[in-house]
């Protein structure tokens, strides 16, 4: 059984959807720059209209990931479906004996195709755009770039090998920690080793203490060994990263980067459940782009007279719906109502119960 209706007419159907896709993309975008400017008007004041533009350039990445790319995925698959099925060429090809399914998927495909670019695109483009946001700023403004950690005061922290940290400060720029009292628990969960000391620093891919006493205690939780050193090089090597808090919105980082955010506030010991929702949306969103087209195929389907009209009313609907329920389900992962993934993924569940009950139904 073939999977596709053949090689003239997937041609002919995928290029009429780009073509639409396209245009939609661009007056999005467009339409992004002027409202941003808008917005914006107090920087028009603080930087020259060169810099304005250079700005609004810079944002294009996230416009067209964040803005454009999921309304312009379901209008094209609303709008081509609908044109194709008003000048009775759908119906044409069923008449040969063509099933809706084989109509379609070339468009399936695309969608496929969109959403694994876009997960690419999000990671090694959007996410680049955001550093090159931040250097130009400081250029402009005679600046050095910050780090992307903050500096944090009176923080406990679980790292690996059963340790626990409790560091009254730690500055990210210089990979320092100060006020240190450190444990090391045994497979009991009782104490056997301890540091208190004055300084850390990060070192050749290691923690090195300063001014130091280490102790360490028998099973009766008694004190067998009590030394004091100026310097005490160890093999720790817990990253700094888990004491430091990323000053970057996790929407705007890397998957990998992500996660290590999320494992990140879990080692603090604070609420990570609103990081989790946020992480398990961003592998979401591609799946999400795929689900719209198929549902604009599904809509598109239906007879109707003005194209333009109902695919714009119709896409509108269904982004807005679907952002709606996005909202719901990051609300309800993040305050712990329900698991973060189904917070996260509560948008596809949805959509895609919607999708297959509208391709049952789908007449053509």
């Amino acid at each position: 059984m073939k999977l596709f209706p053949g090689k003239t007419y997937s041609l002919f159907i995928i290029r009429e959807y780009i073509k639409v896709f396209f245009v939609c993309m661009i007056f999005i975008i467009g339409l992004s720059f002027i409202v941003r400017t808008l917005q914006k008007t107090s920087a028009l004041k603080t930087y020259t209209v060169f810099q304005n533009i250079a700005f609004r350039i810079i944002e294009t990445p996230e416009i067209i990931s964040r803005e454009a790319l999921l309304p312009s995925c379901m209008f094209a698959s609303v709008y081509t479906m609908g044109i194709l099925t008003k000048n009775r060429e759908i119906l044409a090809l069923r008449s040969c004996g063509v099933s809706v399914y084989r109509i379609i998927s070339p468009l399936i495909f695309v969608g496929v195709l969109i959403g694994a670019g876009s997960l690419a695109f999000e990671d090694r483009v959007v996410v680049k755009s955001f550093e090159v946001r931040e250097r130009y700023k400081a250029r402009i403004r005679g600046e050095e770039v910050d780090t992307n950690l903050r500096d944090r005061s009176n923080i406990v922290v679980f790292g690996e090998n059963s340790i626990i940290f409790k560091v009254d400060h730690f500055a990210a720029k210089a990979r320092e920690m100060t006020g240190i009292i450190l444990l090391q628990k045994d497979t009991s969960g009782y104490v056997r080793f301890r540091l208190d000391a004055q300084k850390a620093k990060w070192e050749d891919g290691r923690w090195i203490f300063y001014n130091v006493v280490r102790r360490i205690f028998r099973d009766d939780g008694s004190v067998m060994e009590e030394t004091q050193f100026e310097t005490l090089p160890t093999d720790i090597r817990d990253n700094p990263d888990y004491f430091g808090r990323d000053r970057r919105r996790l929407e705007n980082i890397t998957l990998k980067d992500a996660y290590n955010y999320v494992q990140n506030i879990k080692r603090m010991g604070l609420d990570y459940e609103g990081a989790m929702t946020k992480f398990h949306r961003k592998i979401a969103h591609p799946i999400t782009l795929l689900l719209v087209i198929v549902i604009g195929l599904a809509l598109g389907s239906m007879p109707f007279k003005n194209a333009l009209v109902i695919s714009f009313g119709m896409t509108l609907i269904t982004v807005l719906a679907f952002f709606f329920i996005i909202e719901i389900g990051q609300t309800f992962g993040s305050s712990g109502q329900v698991s973060p993934v189904l917070g996260g993924w509560l948008g596809n569940i949805i959509f895609s119960i919607v999708a297959v009950l509208m391709l049952r139904k789908v007449r053509v």
